[in-house]
């Protein structure tokens, strides 16, 4: 799975991007939606938050309030990006509990000897690559890393400054 590093650079990103300055504390309180799913690894990891349903928890409550609001937009919008950038990180439960099938993207584009190349496969149900987890949802042992390697460190230093720059005090 993506690190929490990766999680938390695509939220800043995705906030920085939608909000305008002067929404400084919307944007902090939309901080903890990119990364609420992975709190499921405390119960049945890569299902019980990282559904589709889950998306679904902001629009409800617009549903029910009969307003729209862009926070509880962008929120649905940063647990969706959440779910998708874990699907290509050995898949999601995306239907849990309803189905216990496993969706994992899978996507590579390049060069090969023949000339540009790009391969895209939608769902791989039960074993995904050689992760067997993914067959059937159960707990596990809770471990979120939070920066994986130098280019997660990377995109996350990027993200912090232009979120940093986008609603902090100081202008450039």
């Amino acid at each position: 799975m993506p690190d929490e590093g990766l999680h938390l650079a695509l939220t800043l990103f995705i906030i920085a991007s939608c909000l305008r300055e002067d929404e400084r504390k919307a944007a902090i309180a939309l901080i903890p939606f990119g990364l609420l799913c992975d709190l499921d690894s405390l119960f049945v990891h890569r299902a019980t938050l990282h559904n589709i349903f889950v998306i679904f928890i902001p629009i409800i409550i617009m549903a029910i309030r009969r307003e729209k609001s862009k926070y509880l937009t962008l929120a649905a919008l940063l647990l969706a990006s959440h779910i998708f950038m874990d699907a290509f990180y050995n898949g999601v439960f995306l239907f849990y509990p309803f189905s216990q099938e496993s969706y994992n993207l899978k996507f590579w584009f390049g060069l090969k000897e023949r000339g540009l190349s790009a391969l895209f496969t939608w769902i791989v149900p039960g074993k995904v690559g050689e992760i067997v987890y993914v067959v059937k949802p159960c707990p596990s042992v809770p471990e979120i890393g939070i920066i994986g390697n130098g280019t997660e460190l990377t995109i996350l230093i990027f993200a912090l400054l232009c979120f940093f720059f986008r609603f902090g005090r100081c202008r450039i």
